[in-house]
């Protein structure tokens, strides 16, 4: 029954819907987006990023780090609905807010962990 071409919760397809939002909160590409996407998918097929990845990418960017405080901060920061995961729309906002934006963006974002 119903549309089995509609989006479910746990789809890793990208939408029109969720293009045309990322490009007016963000300043990339389409084609940017589904770069991001691709590489997403790559190390979370299921696309969401629980705690447990998202310590091991952290890891691997600064392996000499203590990156348990920062990636709980961190991950309470850019999981905005509070459902214990990261999906990629909140993993593309994450890095834009952390790597495009004005200094005072930034800045916020850091003190918000």
């Amino acid at each position: 029954m119903g549309n089995k071409g509609a989006k479910t919760r746990g789809s890793t397809a990208l939408t029109p819907r969720q293009i045309a939002m990322l490009q007016a909160n963000t300043n990339y590409t389409e084609r940017e987006i589904r770069e991001w996407h691709e590489g997403f998918l790559r190390d979370c097929p299921n696309g969401r990023l629980d705690k447990k990845k998202f310590r091991e990418v952290h890891r691997q960017f600064y392996p000499q780090g203590k990156a348990d405080n920062f990636c709980k901060h961190a991950f309470a920061t850019f999981d905005q609905n509070n459902d214990g995961t990261i999906d990629f729309d909140e993993f593309l906002l994450a890095i834009s807010a952390t790597s495009q934006s004005n200094l005072d963006d930034r800045l916020s974002v850091a003190f918000d962990m």
